[in-house]
């Protein structure tokens, strides 16, 4: 049985390939549903590599890498070359300036290498960012969110969300509007994945629960629901979206 050992890894498991650490780096353009569906067709346990029968790992570096190099890159390039010094005889060299500072920040605090290792032979994930260990717990602390949100004209988009107890949450998809092909990609790697799903209201039949509490009864926010078709075990359709 493997165990989390004094480096906050799991030991006896490889580290996935470096090209695999900037997978979820997909801008919100190109971060769609059939992007989505596209990568679970070449890695069904995707974002995850699996190293073991029941041992799943996800390393990565946060996005906001990226985005903090390029505010820092285009304040310190306005900064160097005084293009914003001064607007209406007013010194605003102070804004490129506080960017460059910000960008620094950011860049450095997403440096450090995030790695997330659910292992249901022991049934626990583990949650480790450069080795050290952030968070270990049970399974039914980590899960896949269908996120909700509306925009000024009241339109209504939704987000496939990664997200765990001290796990900062991991966005698979970006907005979409297509409620049913999100709901069945979440579906779809929480199964493959063997965790649990939940939908964007917070009671709903469409979430489904593989693990409880120790010694939790019913909720009730959970309304029992009978299986779909979707719900089969090497089902397909949920890719063609």
């Amino acid at each position: 049985m493997s165990r989390p050992d004094d480096k906050g890894r799991i030991s006896g498991l490889p580290t996935t390939s470096h090209g695999k650490r900037f997978q979820l780096w997909a801008l919100g353009l190109f971060c769609t549903e059939r992007h989505l569906a596209k990568r679970l067709r070449n890695n069904s346990f995707y974002p995850f590599t699996q190293q073991h029968p029941n041992v799943f790992v996800l390393e990565y570096y946060l996005d906001a890498l990226w985005k903090g190099a390029l505010l820092f890159v285009v304040c310190l390039f306005l900064v160097s070359f005084h293009l914003v010094s001064q607007v209406n005889k007013q010194e605003t060299w102070g804004f490129p300036a506080y960017g460059v500072g910000i960008g620094l920040w950011i860049m450095i605090s997403s440096l450090p290498r995030r790695r997330l290792v659910l292992n249901h032979t022991c049934g626990i994930y583990h949650f480790s960012i450069q080795g050290h260990t952030v968070f270990q717990g049970p399974m039914h602390l980590v899960y896949v969110r269908l996120a909700r949100s509306f925009d000024a004209y009241g339109r209504c988009f939704f987000q496939l969300v990664l997200c765990g107890h001290k796990l900062e949450p991991l966005v698979l998809v970006h907005l979409s509007e297509r409620y049913e092909q999100m709901e069945l990609l979440g579906r779809h790697i929480a199964r493959k994945l063997n965790i649990n799903y939940f939908d964007c209201l917070d009671m709903s039949y469409r979430h489904v629960v593989r693990h409880w509490p120790l010694g939790a009864a019913f909720n009730p926010s959970i309304v029992p629901h009978k299986t779909r078709a979707y719900d089969r075990p090497g089902s397909q359709s949920d890719l063609d979206v």
